[in-house]
């Protein structure tokens, strides 16, 4: 089981959890107040022993640069907080550069497939490179990935990004993948996956 360390977000809110549920069907955050029961912290739920700070929907923006309509849910987590999901897979972590470490799981409900983000880690949580590669295929999304010699360039990972509407979201996650996995093209890769998705 992956742990996931809280941090700061980089946006000045100080240190927290923000928990985010993906619906792969409906390709789509939704409110996780109905997940909440996934979050574990020393072996005990996290709900019982950290407030809300920001719950999921319309707010007013907490510091300039934070959003209105929140996303996810905030708890108060000191800096350092070991975070695990109940019955979740670990699939990646990735780094977010105003928001700090971000990692994902995969998880199921009444048959139903969604991915949780713990977002805001701490430098503990190690980013996945190459090492999340075997026998070159991602355990994120399944999609083959070259290996960092023949890693896309600058200027690749430019014109893929400014081309990224027409593609399918299998494509989108093969595509992240690749940017992700290069130091040259992690950002282009970032900004892309996420407008694509509208995060």
């Amino acid at each position: 089981m992956s742990i996931f360390y809280t941090g700061g977000s980089g946006i000045g809110t100080g240190a927290h959890l923000d928990f985010r549920v993906h619906d792969v069907a409906k390709g789509g955050y939704i409110d996780p107040t109905d997940f909440q029961d996934i979050l574990m912290t020393d072996g005990q739920p996290l709900t019982g022993k950290f407030q809300v700070t920001s719950p999921y929907g319309t707010r007013s923006a907490p510091v300039a640069g934070a959003s209105t309509f929140h996303q996810g849910i905030d708890y108060a987590t000191p800096a350092g907080t070991p975070i695990s999901i109940q019955g979740g897979k670990y699939l990646t972590t990735f780094n977010d550069e105003k928001g700090g470490r971000i990692s994902q799981y995969g998880f199921e409900r009444d048959g139903k497939q969604y991915e949780a983000l713990l977002m805001h880690g701490s430098d503990k949580n190690k980013i996945l490179s190459d090492g999340a590669v075997r026998d070159g295929v991602s355990r994120y999304t399944g999609a083959a990935v070259p290996p960092t010699d023949t890693a896309y360039k600058q200027s690749d990972a430019k014109q893929l990004a400014q081309n990224y509407a027409n593609m399918s979201k299998s494509e989108m996650n093969a595509a992240y993948d690749k940017l992700r996995n290069t130091s040259t093209g992690a950002a282009e890769g970032m900004k892309m996956h996420k407008a694509f998705f509208k995060k």
